[in-house]
């Protein structure tokens, strides 16, 4: 069981939080006074009440406790996001950092088809998913009672998978988000 979401007391007094990138996660953990270190959110125990609010919010899950994973089956995705970052169900898909730039994948996404490139103007630029077909891995299963995956679902365009990416990854030609991210270009 591998949970990428947790909050855990330190010292009584201290909660070490870790959860996925997320722009919303991060600018709520500097209004709760969060500091970034060691890989980690650090927060004062005060800040529990909002953080377990924030956590439900975007994962149904508080991280406190250990949950199931699964894997998402995303097809045809069209989205764009100017001068930032492509997010979808509160992850990181990818990031392009300027018109010509290399695009950065999120952690545990892995591409298939389509086109991830980035796009736009020399100061309006964008990253762009065009027809984007990937899988977001290690997605906590409560998430997906979450209605916005709820709705992609019914709609066709998402897909829950079980068991380790590893298992079917052969089957879909997936390409790992660790390998060199010009081949989405």
């Amino acid at each position: 069981m591998h949970t990428n979401i947790s909050v855990k007391i330190i010292n009584e007094h201290r909660l070490k939080v870790i959860a996925p990138y997320n722009e919303e996660f991060v600018v709520e953990a500097r209004l709760l006074h969060g500091t970034w270190r060691r890989n980690a959110w650090w927060f004062d125990d005060s800040a529990m009440d909002r953080l377990r609010e924030l956590l439900l919010r975007q994962w149904n899950t508080t991280g406190e406790a250990p949950y199931d994973s699964c894997s998402l089956l995303i097809r045809n995705l069209n989205k764009s996001a100017r001068r930032g970052t492509v997010f979808l169900f509160n992850r990181m898909i990818a990031k392009a950092f300027g018109r010509m730039s290399k695009i950065k994948m999120g952690d545990d996404i892995y591409f298939i088809s389509g086109t991830i490139k980035p796009g736009g103007d020399l100061y309006y630029w964008e990253t762009q998913c065009v027809d984007a077909t990937f899988v977001i891995g290690n997605f906590p299963l409560p998430a997906t009672e979450l209605p916005e995956v709820q709705k992609a679902i019914s709609e066709g365009w998402c897909e829950i998978k079980t068991g380790e990416v590893e298992s079917w990854k052969d089957e879909l030609k997936l390409v790992s988000s660790n390998e060199e991210v010009y081949k989405f270009v």
